[in-house]
């Protein structure tokens, strides 16, 4: 019994310094870091906070730009769209530009859309309207279908002229069996043999006289 009591207290124990360890491991920022950055304030999503962390780091001057472009991905990827948009317009308005910027943009924009057109459709039970919603939907599908990923090649054999004397003599090979085929398999017409005509019996003459048959 006693001893139970006592592995009970030490699991207990070993728990709780689980728990303050895992405590001391998570991110705090600075308040002069929440001062700069106020859009950090409020998360607990460590990856965010670590990013917004090394932002706020001297060392990391030269590398500010790309870390909040990070961060601003981080904002989409846990749902926070509208946070998102705000921080790449507020690099963009200190002449930042990239790539990864432009895709921040482009999905949290997809998402807020439809989230906005699972509400319309689910929830308000209504369709887009001919003049006002559905023609810019309609413009923005199109284009996106212009903008599909181009086909992987990465695994197709390179066109060489070995490769080109291949194709032709396997056409060649091709070409003459299928002749062959198709001149065994032509069936050879029949000879006819002449019809005889057959010998017509001759015609029984007819009596001169119809009271022949009377003598």
């Amino acid at each position: 019994m006693r001893k139970s009591i006592v592995f009970s207290v030490i699991l207990v124990g070993l728990t709780f310094l689980n728990s303050a360890h895992a405590n001391d491991e998570n991110i705090k920022l600075k308040k002069s870091c929440i001062r700069d950055y106020p859009q950090a304030a409020g998360q607990t999503d460590q990856a965010l906070l670590s990013l917004y962390a090394q932002v706020c780091d001297k060392k990391n001057a030269d590398r500010k730009n790309d870390l909040l472009a990070q961060a601003a991905m981080r904002f989409h990827q846990i749902g926070q769209n509208m946070n998102a948009l705000y921080l790449v317009n507020q690099l963009k308005q200190q002449n930042v530009r990239g790539n990864l910027l432009t895709d921040v943009t482009f999905l949290s924009s997809v998402a807020i859309a439809n989230t906005s057109l699972k509400e319309m459709r689910n929830t308000e039970m209504r369709f887009l309207t001919e003049d006002t919603t559905y023609p810019p939907a309609k413009e923005l599908a199109d284009a996106i279908k212009s903008a599909v990923p181009a086909p992987d090649t990465s695994n197709l054999k390179p066109i060489t002229d070995e490769s080109l004397r291949n194709k032709a003599r396997a056409q060649r090979v091709a070409v003459t069996s299928s002749t062959k085929r198709s001149t065994k398999s032509t069936p050879k017409p029949k000879a006819s043999s002449p019809a005889q005509a057959k010998a017509a019996a001759p015609a029984s003459k007819s009596s001169a006289s119809p009271f022949d048959s009377l003598k």
